[in-house]
């Protein structure tokens, strides 16, 4: 027994050293800092648009818009149970860590292929701190989640490139199909990655072992897709999907159904007006020079040539994951297009890197470094515009609509207003006698029957807006911060 005591002080010791080189790796400070100022800036409770919706789905593991995000779902739903804030914080939060994940992996990965710190911590705060990256980290959002996923999958091909290990290429299928399951989006990225894990000698070290492995983990990284239909059999308090009649009844979209189920992960239901909408070349490229204050677009061109001279495979591979998803998303006709290019920021960051390393190797260090100058610029102009550490207005203005209604009332809101008027009725059990309506789920033929039978049945009609047709002999009374709809 005492021979094996110095083998195990020295395992011990190992352990301790590479956790202490984690600790001061660039890439961990790199992503501390990304943490920092994503929590100084964070949405103090639950938030508009998407964000109160992702949050209510994951609590009551209810149903959002297509494509469903179950992935996300049952990840925030864990980590809703975090005895920090309250639950909207908590979904906020989760946002914040995995943003600043993909900060930390886009440094490692940079790092790697610059073989310099300094140019890899700059692009990857550069994407940090990037205002379209930046104002989906502090709120409840998918983006920053699937940014995580992309950052893992080239983490890990990365190393799977490089080292030949059989388990970073199994790790690196079975976090890309996790991203399958929660939005079928993700299979745009899958040229490229296929690219980067074919096209590589390391191929020869895979056994009928490591094939196996690989095809199984992918197939139970694919089962968050049974959510869905479980969920939607199981009626849960929550759903974002389906239309109301004229007795503002909702009828779900029946998920258990394989040919609608198929429609919902596609997004053929709901959206279908979005798809060729219009083509956004110019929202692309305005949103990309934006994301990167101007002098990224240049220095990221520079390093795609430097990377394509000296890796032309892992170039190749890079463009494959993000110009398919440019291409269809340019095409989508969503009002938040612009934050769907995210994980084409998040592979442009590394062009950035190889650029930025460009600079130190064709300049002196000195003048070199004034690049990072350049994150900095971007935290202080774009705070004021990303930071909502006192964004309380929304959450403030659904609770003083649900106190001003009148008992039983019903209450039209638009997508964000309603959900936020919703969370606190689910999570507070706040004035649950009054029935919220997601306008969307509206049909615009029954619109008008909705709101004249609950006017005929003595109900009490509020809409959020006065932008809304009416039936005749109808009118809209102000009242307080909502509106009353009025013989």
């Amino acid at each position: 027994m005492a021979s094996h005591e110095p083998v195990r002080h020295h395992y011990r010791r190992d352990i301790v050293a590479q956790f202490g080189r984690v600790l001061i790796s660039p890439a961990f400070l790199a992503a501390c800092v990304a943490c920092v100022v994503y929590l100084f800036t964070l949405a103090p409770t639950v938030f508009t648009i998407d964000s109160a919706e992702f949050t209510l789905a994951a609590y009551t593991l209810g149903l959002t818009h297509s494509p469903g995000y179950p992935t996300y779902l049952l990840s925030l739903h864990m980590f809703q149970h975090v005895p920090i804030g309250d639950l909207g914080y908590r979904s906020n939060l989760f946002s914040a860590l995995a943003n600043s994940f993909s900060v930390g992996a886009l440094t490692f990965i940079c790092q790697k292929l610059c073989g310099r710190w300094e140019p890899a911590v700059v692009a990857a705060l550069c994407f940090a701190f990037s205002v379209s990256v930046w104002s989906v980290s502090v709120v409840a959002e998918i983006y920053t989640f699937q940014g995580a996923i992309l950052a893992a999958v080239l983490l890990l091909l990365e190393r799977w490139r490089r080292l030949g290990h059989p388990v970073s290429l199994i790790a690196a299928s079975g976090v890309f199909c996790l991203g399958v399951a929660n939005s079928a989006g993700t299979m745009l990225w899958a040229p490229g990655v296929a690219w980067l894990a074919l096209i590589t000698p390391q191929w020869r070290v895979l056994r009928g072992r490591h094939i196996l492995a690989l095809v199984g983990v992918s197939i139970l990284a694919l089962s968050p897709i049974l959510y869905l239909p479980i969920r939607s059999l199981s009626h849960p308090e929550f759903v974002a999907i389906g239309t109301y009649d004229a007795e503002a009844v909702l009828h779900p979209f029946d998920l258990a159904n394989f040919d609608t189920l198929l429609g919902y992960m596609f997004g053929r239901q709901q959206f279908e007006g979005y798809y060729f909408a219009n083509l956004k070349v110019l929202t692309f490229l305005s949103g990309l020079t934006v994301a990167f204050f101007g002098i990224g677009v240049p220095l990221g061109m520079w390093g795609f040539w430097s990377l394509w001279r000296r890796d032309p495979m892992l170039t190749v591979g890079l463009a494959l994951t993000a110009i398919p998803h440019a291409l269809f998303f340019i095409t989508w006709g969503a009002v938040d297009t612009v934050l769907m290019f995210l994980p084409v920021y998040l592979v442009w960051t590394v062009f950035l890197g190889a650029g930025i390393f460009m600079l130190f190797r064709e300049f002196s260090v000195t003048s070199a470094r004034l690049i990072a100058l350049l994150p900095l610029m971007m935290l202080f102009v774009n705070a004021p515009i990303a930071s909502l550490r006192t964004a309380t207005g929304p959450a403030d203005q659904a609770r003083q609509r649900l106190r001003e209604a009148e008992p039983y009332a019903l209450y039209i809101a638009p997508w964000g207003e309603g959900d936020i008027m919703r969370y606190y009725q689910i999570v507070d059990g706040m004035r649950v006698d009054v029935q919220v309506v997601n306008r969307y789920f509206v049909p615009n033929d029954q619109l008008v029957p909705l709101i004249v039978t609950a006017i005929q049945r003595k109900r009490p009609v509020y809409v959020a807006s006065q932008e809304l047709v009416l039936p005749d002999g109808y009118r809209v009374i102000p009242t307080g911060t909502g509106y009353r709809i009025m013989p």
